[in-house]
């Protein structure tokens, strides 16, 4: 009893650990209560048990929206778990774990990086409670954690393990890929080129072998995902989405609300003739902003190559959001992607600029929620959004594309001093 009691209660940080786990505890129940008592068909209900777990638990591998690997993630739970309520109820508690393993993940970053614990646990807690039913019904938690694994790796040194982790990550969801090549800017700017290679060839190990399994499997799990991802129309929450609805009024262009249905890929969707248009052209035009914010990182870490961990922290989170400004798909869950980057910069670059940020990331949560709970709650979506619905998107959006802004101003003056102040550079490898 008294190893235990240590383990909880040992000191201020244990007992901090304890105290935000308990929240996040209560927050399952409650949340598991209001699904209960209020009779919701949650997406993990209607998504992940009946059109993943129940085919893959009756030997029919499913062909989903999602990368090979999320079926482990999703698989887990049916083993606990074989009617509707009790998988949801198993669901929650594997995102509990998760949720945990990322608090303990952060306060572990934070003393690697010098930078208080118990503040940057958190601010960790704020922002997952903050998107507390996005993190309990989606599936976006899961490779936000594993994602951060991979950073503390990488500031561990243990740049092996970063990179697998990283490709863990991608073969869950895309997204993670994104960060590759920070990573190998940031080894190259090292001298660090040994384990560059060998991480870089244990990522694409990994992958191949993933996608090899699966192709032998069935093909269509790695076609299905591809074709889904690249085939969706403009989301109406997306950026250019709301711009285009805000022009229309004006009687720019003319255009209608697409209900979410399954040929509407699950979502809200704007649509006519230059809503069509602007959704074909948005995926290139998302790889080259992420190739401009690469190549600006490559630049500006050989113009100030002691300022080496802030801007990988600076690029990461400006990868990250030009993702999803420049996205045509820009789901509320997608804003739980930003909480690892928005920590990291916090913690390396621990001064007014990464409160600045935090405080931002806040903004755009409450303006996520106010959008879920009109427009969805409220409205019931489709057709029924109104100009009053897509306003609070349009803010939303326009907080976003200042975000990135301010990322990308604060990365051309990293070695300029600047009005928050340097404060301290911390090692991230």
């Amino acid at each position: 009893m008294s190893d235990i009691k240590r383990i909880l209660w040992g000191d201020d940080v244990r007992r901090a650990t304890t105290v935000m786990a308990a929240l996040f505890l209560v927050a399952c129940i409650v949340y598991l209560l209001v699904v209960y008592f209020a009779g919701i068909e949650t997406e993990v209900i209607r998504d992940r048990f009946w059109k993943n777990a129940e085919p893959l638990f009756n030997g029919e591998f499913p062909v989903m929206e999602y990368p090979p690997l999320a079926i482990v993630f999703i698989a887990i739970p049916r083993f606990f778990g074989n009617t509707p309520w009790s998988y949801e109820t198993a669901y929650v508690a594997e995102v509990f774990v998760f949720v945990v393993i990322g608090l303990l993940l952060v306060s572990r970053l934070a003393r690697v990086l010098g930078y208080d614990r118990i503040k940057a646990m958190m601010a960790y807690s704020i922002l997952v409670v903050l998107m507390i039913e996005f993190v309990l019904d989606r599936f976006d938690i899961f490779v936000m954690v594993i994602t951060l694994a991979s950073v503390l790796m990488f500031a561990e040194r243990r740049y092996n393990w970063a990179f697998v982790l990283l490709a863990v990550g991608v073969l869950v969801k895309l997204y993670p890929a994104i960060l590759f090549p920070v990573y190998v800017l940031l080894m190259m700017n090292q001298g660090r080129m040994r384990e560059m290679a060998v991480g870089a060839a244990s990522f694409v190990t990994v992958g191949l072998v993933a996608v090899a399994v699966c192709w032998v499997i069935n093909p269509e799990i790695i076609t299905n995902f591809l074709s889904y991802n690249s085939g969706r129309p403009l989301q109406i929450e997306s950026v250019a989405a709301s711009v285009i609805y805000f022009f229309s009024l004006f009687g720019v262009s003319d255009m209608w609300i697409q209900e979410a249905s399954a040929e509407s890929f699950w979502s809200d969707n704007l649509r006519g003739a230059i809503p069509d248009a602007v959704s074909e052209v948005l995926l290139t035009c998302t790889v080259i902003g992420l190739i401009a914010v690469w190549v600006l990182s490559a630049y500006l870490l050989k113009r100030h190559p002691g300022q080496g961990s802030r801007l990988a922290a600076l690029a990461m989170l400006a990868c990250m959001l030009v993702f999803l400004v420049v996205n045509k798909v820009f789901s509320s869950q997608y804003v739980i992607w930003l909480i690892g980057p928005v920590l990291l910069v916090m913690l390396v670059c621990n001064d007014g600029f990464g409160r600045r940020v935090f405080m931002l990331t806040v903004a755009i949560i409450l303006l996520t929620q106010l959008n879920f709970a009109y427009n969805i709650g409220y409205l019931g979506g489709g057709d029924a959004i109104n100009s009053l619905g897509m306003a609070i998107l349009l803010v939303r959006n326009i907080l976003t594309v200042y975000m990135l802004a301010v990322v990308l101003r604060r990365m051309f003056s990293v070695g300029d001093g600047d009005a928050d102040g340097q404060g301290s550079d911390a090692v991230l490898a």
